[in-house]
């Protein structure tokens, strides 16, 4: 198979800024917290400064998580290569043949912040593949218009 790569596309989500601004506020609120609970104090002060200790204690733990499952899901995205013979999504490589189905899926999802009858949509780009497999790519993190377009175009190109 041919592996020259046509087109990339990248996903376009703030996971690495996230992952950086979760590690900041956790070293930050790990520092003040060490702070607190060294100050020697009596009484009162010291019960406030346990309390103000916590409070940047679970901060730190926050932040932690947010910059942890922002690593996490900004390696488990991976990039979106058209080749000449093959998809490439992730790491997982789809020949064309085996493509029976490329359709967008609207996904509406509500909220309790929002009016009634309020929801969201979100687009999603499948892919179904032989073999039960199917790829979703969220508007939200990739231009699937560009990627349908691109895919079209290729196909278009073999025929």
């Amino acid at each position: 198979m041919n592996s020259d790569v046509l087109f990339e596309f990248k996903p376009d989500s703030n996971d690495q800024l996230y992952l950086w601004i979760g590690l900041g506020v956790a070293i930050v609120a790990f520092y003040l917290c060490y702070h607190y609970l060294q100050r020697p104090k009596k009484g009162r002060e010291h019960t406030i400064s346990m309390l103000v200790a916590m409070l940047f204690f679970f901060t730190g733990l926050m932040a932690i998580g947010t910059a942890f499952f922002s690593g996490w899901s900004s390696l488990k995205q991976g990039k979106v290569l058209i080749m000449e013979d093959q998809l490439q999504i992730g790491q997982d490589v789809i020949p064309y043949q085996d493509i029976k189905k490329v359709y967008y899926k609207k996904d509406k999802q509500g909220s309790i912040f929002q009016g009634a009858g309020g929801a969201t949509t979100y687009t999603f780009l499948v892919f179904e593949v032989q073999g039960g497999a199917t790829y979703a790519l969220s508007e939200q993190q990739f231009p699937i218009g560009k990627i349908r377009s691109s895919l079209e175009e290729v196909l278009s190109k073999k025929k």
